[in-house]
């Protein structure tokens, strides 16, 4: 194992715990918002020896990652996949996901698994006890404040307050609902607005330019995006669109709500980053192209949302369309035939994929060389992963 640290982790959440301190931390908008997480487990890393904080924060990612997906294996969530083991197939393909490999192992994206825990937490079935509504407030609510994606899901929490009439204890969910709105309008008013991009709406009001995009979300699930195969199997990916709504309709009496609420939870999860994120937006370079060229806007648009959601964005629609795919096409009542179906579906996706399910690694940047000047609180300049990125620098007057 070679722990290191990536991006964020150290240019923003360890630097500021250095310099500036928890809980002063929590206040501090990075990117318009704040990350309750992330500067926790800075926190907590500060009491290891220096030599272990890179170890704690990947530890840490991992742990919470994990524990996020496996939500999804309890029995809660029989109504929407009968079969344990099949849940239990879906949580291993979400692990082995081909998207968002620079988000597996650093706190920088352990928000993109808070995101979908909240998710999950906001549509868990069956009769609830206080310590279950106390574990999840707790979970949801440091899941709101360090990850803005998960804020999409909140009026998700209004289903239980409203179908389970016998739970009385359901009312906490309409509290995260209530602190979750107030919260965001105050995030909104403070820093989020100053970060949002701008939206090409003429380009969004041709029903097949958002048909192609979401073709495209779930396109780079099976085909390596950076290559040529891409762009020569891509056009044929409306089959499986046609696949998927033929089984969609033939379900939708017995689950067409709860396949329709994780279809609507999809199109969420890739559209709220393309359009915030400024997947329809070009910068210099790209608008020097086209003009160079006399080329189109469209094809430059496609690229951005592709790189987006290969790096990161992509990895909470992934989760959603994992189990999309297994309420409506293995969700029947012959258990056993949808089982090895479901298995030997899994098993040649995984193979299909294969070249994902490895971490990429991080590069060795000699963390501990730096050990004497951090304990000396002397100037010190520290590399971290990727390479690219800003390194931690601080000054000696600069050290809390």
């Amino acid at each position: 194992m070679n722990p290191q640290l990536w991006a964020e982790d150290g240019q923003i959440f360890l630097r500021d715990e250095w310099v500036i301190g928890f809980p002063d931390t929590i206040l501090i908008l990075y990117a318009g918002y704040i990350h309750l997480v992330p500067r926790v487990i800075a926190f907590i890393a500060n009491f290891f020896p220096y030599e272990l904080i890179p170890f704690v924060f990947n530890f840490s990612a991992i742990l919470i990652a994990a524990f996020s997906v496996s939500i999804f294996s309890i029995s809660r969530y029989r109504y929407i996949i009968k079969s344990d083991f099949l849940r239990s197939i879906v949580v291993i393909l979400i692990c082995f996901a081909p998207v968002g490999i620079e988000s597996i192992g650093n706190v920088t994206n352990v928000h993109f698994y808070l995101s979908f825990g909240v998710f999950l937490y906001a549509l868990i079935g069956g009769k609830l006890n206080g310590f279950s509504y106390i574990g999840i407030f707790i979970y949801v609510l440091f899941g709101m404040l360090s990850a803005p994606l998960a804020i999409c899901y909140i009026p998700l929490f209004l289903i239980r307050p409203i179908l389970c009439t016998t739970d009385r204890l359901r009312w906490i969910f309409g509290v995260i609902f209530l602190l979750t709105v107030g919260y965001l309008i105050s995030m909104f008013y403070l820093g989020t607005r100053g970060t949002i991009a701008e939206i090409d709406w003429k380009f969004l009001s041709i029903p097949l330019n958002i048909e192609k995009l979401i073709r495209v979300s779930f396109s780079i699930y099976f085909i390596n995006p950076n290559s040529l195969s891409f762009v020569s199997y891509f056009k044929y990916f409306w089959i499986l669109e046609i696949l998927f709504l033929f089984f969609y309709f033939k379900t939708f009496e017995k689950n067409g709500i709860q396949n329709t609420l994780f279809f609507a939870s999809y199109l969420v999860a890739i559209f709220v980053p393309i359009l915030l994120r400024g997947g329809l937006v070009l910068n210099e370079e790209q608008t020097s192209f086209l003009a160079l060229v006399n080329g189109t806007k469209d094809s430059l648009y496609f690229l951005n949302v592709i790189n987006l959601l290969v790096n990161r964005y992509g990895i909470v629609p992934y989760f959603i369309f994992c189990i999309s795919v297994f309420s409506v096409m293995f969700n029947g009542e012959d258990i056993k035939r949808n089982f090895y179906t479901a298995l030997i579906v899994s098993v040649i996706f995984l193979v299909l994929v294969r070249n994902s399910i490895f971490i990429k690694p991080f590069d060795d940047l000699k963390w501990n060389s730096y050990a004497t000047q951090v304990r000396n609180k002397d100037n010190v300049v520290i590399p971290i992963n990727p390479f690219w990125f800003p390194n931690i620098q601080i000054k000696k007057e600069e050290w809390r």
